[in-house]
């Protein structure tokens, strides 16, 4: 038997690794992913008589009766290249013998117990590790200078959810990483200016989370040279100063960097920016307006923009951004990720759920009405248009947001009614009005059944649905009231007299104001109309 392959299954009970002793020719084993196996490589004794090659015992239990050792055979393992023991709430120090494994090229150590410091391993020598993955551990202080020693041959390495201090080496810099996760520790300073590249020496990063510590400084080194990075996440740290331009030439398709101290307007190269699909930029102290390039961006997903100090109006042209208009095969079953494959999933910590949304979440600056066209976002799942100071009305074109899973309008100044035709949104889950000037009866169908008082607080003229004020014939009347007395200010004689002389004032002093101020207009339209009267004397004079 040279394969052993029972992953994925619904395995129990205990199993101990004897039943292998035998197999001389076992070159593969993976047991891997059957939750309520205990498997025990420690006893009973035995003799060993394969050498492996591939040895998965990832979420299989792994010598819980034993200390939730490390399996001590592993380091008889001469020809062993992929070792995975991840999930199995292994204990003690770092395995720091398995780094100088030279036949081991890929290690998997994710979601353990593991503890202690990178300084407790005492490494005389180089490994040949290309992936590295000790995630969601124990590991605590800094990471050493001299630790490049293991990375050396590293593209992958992923320490990210650990308790990590101190700089990130500059070491790293002469590391050929194409992914470096280092996320959700406690990482200080800035980011070193080796690791980013310059403008002689190209960094090969495809893949850089450093979100979740407290880093500081500029976003990245002014002379980064980043042609290859498609996935860039620095959220939740302490970086100053405006988006950098480091990133524009970039193949960049994800970037978040959420939660900082970042200022200025958002750039127009972002917006030109071919590969984007995902922009987070929530929580950080970008000002301006949004314009309407961000139209331009057919391929983006998911826009976040909230808790900024933005201002001025949403585009009205959000429609011309097929991703979230048309059902495509992009559309419904997307995944720029997938290009990482199981890597992406196994370094991606913060565990970012996938999703087509937009976020103006913002401090009451985005104002004007709600454009009638993001009704026709179809493939939208998420709208936040909470915390603004958007008037008018509820469009009732939002009754096409098909897709639309969660949709907050709160803390705003809507007036009018819910419109009825929203009970048809089948896929809403999420839903509130809260906080505006909202009146009559509230839709109490389908979804609308579901959601409490608190989606609709502080609306005084709502009625029915969840909240305690019940609609009457007194709700009904005042709403027709309200109507027409709308409508009678519109259709009054002064109503229409007034406009028709605001606008005859308007076009009046519009002509002869541009005349009064410039002087070359002036003296052309003076030469017409003499020429003009000119014509108009000779031709009278024919007829004399």
């Amino acid at each position: 038997m040279h394969w052993f392959d029972v992953s994925g299954n619904q395995l129990e009970g205990p199993v101990s690794f004897s039943i292998f002793a035998n197999a001389s020719s076992l070159v593969f084993l993976d047991l891997s992913s059957n939750y309520e196996l205990e498997v025990d490589t420690e006893s009973p004794s035995w003799i060993l008589t394969f050498q492996l090659a591939v040895l998965k015992l990832a979420s299989c239990n792994l010598n819980k009766k034993n200390g939730h050792v490390v399996p001590s055979f592993i380091s008889t393992q001469i020809n062993l290249w992929f070792l995975d023991l991840s999930n199995n709430s292994l204990e003690g120090g770092i395995p720091c013998q398995l780094f100088l494994n030279n036949s081991i090229t890929q290690l998997y150590l994710r979601s353990n117990k593991i503890e202690g410091s990178f300084l407790d391993c005492f490494i005389n020598g180089t490994s040949n590790l290309d992936m590295f993955d000790i995630s969601d551990n124990r590991v605590k202080g800094p990471i050493p200078e001299n630790f490049i020693s293991i990375f050396s041959t590293s593209y992958d390495v992923a320490m990210s959810s650990n308790e990590l201090e101190g700089k990130i080496p500059s070491s790293f810099g002469s590391i050929f990483f194409s992914i470096l996760d280092l996320s959700n520790n406690k990482l200080s300073g800035t980011i070193p200016r080796s690791l980013t590249g310059n403008d002689t020496t190209e960094s090969t990063l495809i893949y850089l989370n450093l979100s979740n510590n407290t880093l500081q400084g500029e976003m990245l080194p002014r002379e980064s040279n980043l042609t290859r990075l498609q996935y860039l996440n620095l959220g939740s740290n302490h970086f100053e100063g405006i988006i950098s331009p480091a990133i524009s030439n970039s193949p960049l398709g994800i970037l978040d960097v959420r939660d900082n101290y970042l200022s200025g307007n958002i750039p127009k190269w972002l917006y030109d920016h071919p590969h984007l699909v995902s922009i987070l930029l929530s929580g950080n102290h970008l000002e301006g307006h949004l314009t309407q390039r961000l139209c331009r961006m057919q391929r983006l997903q998911v826009f976040d923009v909230s808790r900024n100090r933005l201002s001025g109006g949403i585009p009205s042209c959000l429609d011309n951004v097929t991703f979230w208009k048309k059902s495509s095969p992009s559309a419904t079953n997307s995944n720029y990720f997938t290009q990482f494959g199981e890597l992406y999933y196994l370094l991606t910590s913060d565990n970012w759920l996938f999703f087509h949304g937009l976020d103006f979440e913002s401090v009451f600056r985005i104002k004007g009405g709600i454009p009638i066209e993001m009704g026709e976002l179809s493939q939208l799942w998420s709208l936040n248009l909470s915390h603004n100071s958007l008037t008018g009305s509820i469009p009732i074109s939002f009754q096409n947001l098909k897709s639309v899973e969660n949709l907050d309008l709160s803390y705003n100044k809507l007036r009018g009614k819910i419109p009825s035709e929203l009970v048809g949104l089948t896929s809403l889950s999420a839903f509130s009005v809260a906080y505006n000037n909202l009146s009559g009866q509230i839709p109490f169908e389908r979804q609308f059944s579901t959601f409490e008082m608190q989606c609709y607080d502080n609306n005084p003229e709502l009625c029915g649905g969840p909240l305690p004020t019940k609609c009457s014939s007194t709700n009904q009347l005042k709403e027709e009231k309200d109507e027409k007395e709308r409508n009678r200010i519109i259709d009054h004689p002064l109503f229409f007299y007034g406009f028709v002389a605001v606008s005859y004032a308007f076009g009046f002093w519009a002509c002869f104001g541009i005349l009064i101020i410039k002087k070359n207009w002036r003296e052309k339209y003076f030469r017409v109309v003499d020429r003009y009267i000119e014509s108009l004397l000779e031709f009278l004079s024919k007829y004399r």
